[in-house]
């Protein structure tokens, strides 16, 4: 028997866990011009539909997301950058901020025992959640942005009333603070009831 199965379960999952997480972030941080491709479709199809009047169209460069929108720049950004031109408000949006909780996932299927077919169906089955999560926080980050970062001039052209407003900064929270970390381990916990099971009952 190998010295690692002679660790106690929870801890042999644990340092697993702690091993795996450096290699699966490098490779999503590698990899994320590519695995970001469906998010920027997804935001663009979304933000363009709910937004036509405001939002043209939102273009992937490498791991981040232009935002182009059909708002002309404020005139205290005009006065700022003399060199601008009067054409439409541009920003970028860092999609990596609502996606890290992907290598964390990874990391949790790949440190349970068992077959690697077994395991990359269940991390195949929980992409389409992480998905969503990745897809609510830019969108709202988006949102916020114009809102709340842009000045008044923004603000008054989304002609959102006081609620919605309040709705966006919740919705940016939630996105920000709460999937990225806790939704990985929810979906990874739902997958994995059996294999949860059997270490509850070895530590007994």
């Amino acid at each position: 028997m190998s010295p690692l199965h002679r660790i106690d379960p929870v801890a042999r999952f644990a340092l697993l866990v702690v091993v795996w997480l450096p290699f699966c972030f490098f490779m999503w941080y590698f990899l994320a011009p590519t695995l970001n491709w469906p998010l920027a479709l997804l935001t663009d199809r979304i933000m363009v539909t709910l937004f036509p009047e405001v939002i043209a169209e939102i273009i992937q460069l490498g791991d981040r997301l232009d935002v182009v929108t059909r708002l002309p720049l404020p005139g205290e950004m005009l006065a700022r950058l003399p060199e601008a031109s009067a054409g439409d408000l541009v920003f970028t949006v860092n999609p990596l901020i609502y996606s890290y909780g992907l290598p964390l996932f990874t990391a949790l299927v790949i440190a349970v025992p068992g077959e690697e077919e077994t395991k990359w169906r269940y991390w195949l089955w929980g992409l389409p959640g992480l998905l969503v999560a990745q897809v609510w926080g830019v969108c709202f980050d988006l949102l916020k942005t114009l809102l709340f970062n842009l000045g008044p001039e923004i603000a008054q052209q989304m002609a959102f009333s006081p609620l919605q407003m309040e709705v966006v900064a919740l919705g940016y929270q939630l996105g920000c603070l709460i999937l990225p970390p806790v939704l990985p381990v929810v979906i990874w916990v739902v997958l994995h009831r059996e294999y949860l099971a059997v270490l509850v009952w070895e530590k007994q």
